[in-house]
């Protein structure tokens, strides 16, 4: 189990820190603590501290979501994107960002479809938001108060929870025809992209229990019960899963 500094000694502390959840596989901030490892950058992570007040990370990042980066006393640095590139700067190699203009736009596409707005896992936790409020298939998971409070913050809006089932159907898709293709998302290479697919992953069938261990709760909670979500992650997209893990990640993974 990795070592979780306060988010106040967080904020004195130079060098690169991430406030992130103890104990909680977030996919946004799973893939960041990925991206590190891969790149063998040495990372503080941050936790509110038990004695710390609830709006700790608020008072220091403007708002309580996780992953904040920090490097240094510049800017911090809250969303996918800005994590990586600050990353490709902080150690260029291994690249996880290609250097060919056509195939960086395809990366961050496939980024944004994966981790930005209305994207797999926006989508995925609409899905999960709409279900503890009594709307979906899927049990109940999240308590009401905290899902109507995480409902109003990310979009549970009539208009984004009619389109989330059939862009996350569309994602897998996309994501499972360049796999039939290519060992990698782009290719022949690793790309951040392979990280974002594998950390996510775990929104739609967590890894085994050896390999992430969750309580009870946040495994029920992980694990996608539509039937059609559910078949759409094929075979093919559980293995690259599971290979990236065991090939370029830590396992168990660290919580």
């Amino acid at each position: 189990m990795p070592r979780y500094i306060s988010i106040e000694e967080a904020k004195r502390v130079s060098g690169l820190r991430m406030a992130c959840l103890r104990g909680v596989p977030s996919p946004w901030g799973e893939a960041a603590r990925g991206i590190f490892h891969v790149k063998g950058l040495d990372c503080q992570y941050a936790a509110r501290a038990d004695e710390e007040p609830e709006d700790a990370l608020a008072g220091w990042a403007g708002d309580s979501s996780v992953p904040v980066v920090a490097w240094e006393r510049e800017p911090l640095r809250t969303g996918w994107a800005e994590i990586l590139i600050l990353a490709e700067r902080l150690a260029p190699e291994p690249a996880l960002v290609p250097a060919d203009a056509d195939a960086r736009v395809e990366l961050f596409g496939l980024g944004h479809e994966i981790c930005g707005e209305m994207g797999l896992g926006w989508c995925l936790r609409l899905l999960m938001l709409q279900s503890s409020l009594g709307h979906g298939r899927q049990a109940a998971t999240i308590p009401t108060e905290q899902a109507a409070r995480l409902g109003a913050k990310y979009g549970l809006i009539p208009a984004h929870v009619r389109q989330a089932k059939g862009r996350v159907l569309a994602v897998l898709n996309v994501l499972d025809r360049r796999l039939h293709r290519n060992p990698y998302l782009l290719g022949e290479a690793l790309t951040a992209a392979d990280i974002y697919w594998a950390a996510f992953a775990n929104f739609i069938r967590p890894l085994p229990e050896d390999l992430l261990p969750l309580a009870a709760p946040l495994r029920a909670m992980c694990t996608q019960q539509d039937a059609d979500i559910v078949g759409a992650f094929s075979t093919r997209l559980a293995e690259h899963q599971l290979e990236i893990y065991q090939h370029h990640l830590e396992l168990p993974v660290p919580l």
